[in-house]
């Protein structure tokens, strides 16, 4: 079934800038042909590949089908999950059991001049993190860093003063997975994508903002990352959620 109809290239559009995956990209990941998404800009996509573009994509699958509910479903908040708690923590304080401390910084802000610096030495702040989750995500906890974010840039997805979690021994690009990464003094987050234009080794950094105005696209060419300093601090797992009370 071929599902053609107004408005359905902006909203695969906008899930591919989500992603940080080009057209051709996102056809190729999904067994396709890079040819393929010249039919996708035309509106005439099938409805199974439609539901695998917003499995690969991450949106929510009824938006990017028909434009129902919103593009991203509401995160279920792993603060809540894992009842974390910010404690100033000494190398002989006993540990809770089933949790594990990770470095926690509260004056490294990502898209802040020196953040990394600061990351290089343990901080005496700690946030408990339940073992199981460290566990079911693949993280290592040694080298794990919790800091916060700065700006608007990866805004819906990222808020201004939120505390997020980078695992610093993960530093492979998997294209539209978010990484903290330096360039110069600057600590950026974006979603990162491999980007060989200019010669292999290059990469793509989108934000997860909409207006490309003010967030336009990064491109890193191998030249670039040399002559700018530019390194990969780690990925992106973990975000703590909040939620205003309304009065």
């Amino acid at each position: 079934m071929i599902i053609a109809m107004e408005h359905l290239v902006d909203r695969i559009k906008s899930a591919l800038e989500h992603s940080g995956l080009s057209w051709s990209g996102a056809a190729i990941k999904l067994g396709l042909s890079a040819q393929a998404s010249s039919n996708w800009k035309k509106g005439k996509i099938g409805r199974d590949t439609l539901k695998s573009l917003a499995t690969l994509t991450g949106v929510n699958s009824g938006w990017l089908l028909d434009g129902s509910g919103l593009m991203l479903e509401p995160e279920k908040s792993n603060a809540e999950d894992a009842d974390m708690q910010v404690i100033t923590y000494n190398e002989d304080d006993p540990v809770p059991e089933g949790y594990i401390p990770i470095d926690y910084y509260d004056d490294v802000f990502a898209s802040a001049g020196g953040g990394y610096l600061n990351l290089e030495k343990s901080s005496n702040k700690k946030m408990l993190f339940p073992t199981d989750l460290i566990r079911e995500c693949n993280v290592q906890p040694s080298t794990t860093k919790v800091f916060r974010v700065r700006g608007e840039s990866m805004f819906p997805k990222l808020k201004d003063g939120q505390a997020i979690s980078v695992d610093m021994s993960a530093k492979t690009i998997y294209d539209g997975e978010i990484y903290a990464f330096q360039v110069g003094d600057d600590t950026k987050i974006k979603y990162l994508s491999n980007w060989h234009d200019e010669g292999k080794g290059g990469f793509k950094a989108t934000s997860a903002n909409p207006d490309k105005n003010q967030y336009p696209d990064e491109y890193y060419s191998p030249k670039r990352i040399e002559a700018e300093g530019v390194f990969i601090i780690g990925q992106y797992w973990w975000k703590q959620v909040f939620k205003r009370i309304r009065r």
